[in-house]
Order: structure tokens, then sequence, then C-alpha cells
């Protein structure tokens, strides 16, 4: 396999959203080829169809990488991050939000492995099906901020604070197991399952790591009131409310009692009753230092 392919989504909510073609223009010197997404889950079949390239560098948000990750060659591939969304979890981690670096990231990037989340969850109907995320797994309130942002897509990576704002947390039965404990049932309004420090725009995890061998997993039972208080404190330089307790583990079972949506990585999934979450330790090899321009 030789050099590398470039996948921009021209529709990203961040600064780039109305400039694509220059951005195009940009990435042009250091990919062998720059192809951009026309349709939801166009990004997974040209995924597939580049095993030929050593890697694939993803121009969007964090639903890019997702659709991304579902058809690349994690084994053998690597994939770089040039973020351009409204949320950018995992580019936040690597130190590699902010404004399109002017760089060689496919020969000048330096690799690690990241940790990577595989998902397994049924619907209502009985379907099984099958995802890997590189950021967020979540259920209930969370799931419902990225379904009201989208309402807000036009305020580009403000969008999520002002769903944030809107969403109201619904109450949910929930059977819960980390690894090899007892599955315990309680009443939530939301589960979070994070392989990093962010969660979108809000640093949920400070403690976390993309490369630690375990995922964070956080409760909600906050109402409508207490929530937004600690979104607010969530955004703030110096937060004012202690979070939820948050739990490592490796491996993670959610059994529900009513159909939930669930949300991977900023992609939605309606009528979930089961959702179990594995980590895969060093799932992906990630170029991340960028020179700025």
């Amino acid at each position: 396999m030789n050099g590398w392919m470039a996948i921009v989504n021209p529709r990203s909510g961040g600064v780039f959203a109305s400039q694509s073609h220059s951005v195009l223009t940009r990435l042009s010197p250091f990919f062998e080829k720059t192809v951009s997404t026309e349709y939801p889950g166009h990004a997974t079949e040209l995924a597939r169809d580049a095993a030929g390239y050593e890697g694939l560098a993803s121009v969007g948000g964090d639903g890019t990488l997702f659709e991304i990750l579902q058809g690349m060659d994690r084994k053998r591939q690597r994939v770089a991050i040039i973020a351009a969304g409204r949320g950018n979890s995992l580019a936040r981690d690597l130190g590699l939000h902010g404004k399109l670096p002017s760089l060689n990231i496919a020969n000048g990037g330096a690799s690690e492995p990241i940790d990577l989340l595989e998902v397994r969850f049924t619907k209502s109907c009985g379907a099984e099906e099958e995802r890997v995320s590189a950021s967020t797994v979540a259920i209930g309130y969370p799931a419902a901020v990225v379904r009201a942002a989208a309402r807000f897509a036009g305020l580009g990576r403000f969008s999520y604070l002002a769903a944030a704002a809107t969403a109201r947390p619904v109450p949910f039965v929930a059977d819960l197991s980390l690894d090899n404990a007892w599955a315990k049932r309680k009443l939530l309004r939301g589960v979070v399952i994070n392989n990093t420090r962010y969660m979108g725009n809000f640093l949920a995890f400070p403690e976390a790591s993309c490369s630690d061998g375990f995922f964070d997993m956080m409760e909600l039972d906050a109402g409508f009131l207490g929530q937004s208080l600690h979104n607010c404190s969530a955004l703030s330089a110096r937060p004012f409310l202690k979070s939820p307790p948050v739990m490592r583990a490796r491996r993670g079972q959610i059994r529900l009692e009513e159909p939930q949506l669930l949300m991977i990585d900023g992609e939605l999934f309606a009528d979930v009753i089961f959702v179990s979450v594995y980590l895969q330790p060093s799932g992906l090899i990630c170029n991340r230092k960028a020179a700025q321009g």
C-alpha cells in the first residue's frame, strides 16, 4: 500500500462548512487523492474502496471519522484527523482542534495507537447491529442533545450548546453492568460511555485518556435545571459543580426496559433495547502531530 487519500465532508458543521473548495485546494498537494462525500454513509463506502492506500485523512467532524472507521482496514491502515466539524471530540484530545493547518500530515505526522470501542446493539424488532466508535456511546439526554443540534446546524460549533440548553432529560429504566459485576437496575436520564476527555464541546471526562486501555462511564440522573447547571460548569474555565461519579471498565452492557435513542459519535440509532460495549486496546493507529501554518 502506498500514499494517502483524504475524505472531505463538505457539509461538516465546523469552520470550513462554507470553505470546502479552499479546503480541497490546500489538501491536494499532500495526498494521492482527495474526495468529497455526497450523502450520509458515503465516507464508509469511500473508505472501503480505498484499501490500497496506506492511510486515510478524515476532514470533517466526529461523524465523518465514525463513517470512515466502519469502512477502513484498521489493522493495516492509519488515519489522520483534520478537524472540521462541530464537536471534534477525538481531535480535541489529540491537540488537533482549530483552524485548518498548513501541513503535510501524511508524511510529517507522528503516529500513535489509540483505543476504540466495539459497540453491539439490538433494536426492538430483534435486529442486531455492530459499529466501531472512537469517542462516545450514549443513551438518553446526550442522544437527545445530538438530535436537537440538527435544528441549530446553522450555528456551527455552537449548535450543541443551543441543543443542550433546550433538550430535556427524560427518565428511563436500565440494567447496567461493567466488566464482571452483576447488573444493577437504575432510573436514569442518561448514560455516557466515553473513550475521550471530550463529549462534543464539553470537557466531561478530564481524567480520561484515549489510549489507557479503559473507557469511562457516567450515569446522568439530574433533571432539566440540574443538568443545565452541570453543562455550564463543564463549559466554564473553572468548573463550579462536581461531576457525577465516573467508572472505568473494559466492557459494559446496558439493557433497557423501553426502547431508547442510541448515539454513537454523533450518529443516531432509534428503538434500541440492548447495548454492549467492548474496549479494543490500540485499535487504531492515528497521526497526531501537526505543524501549524
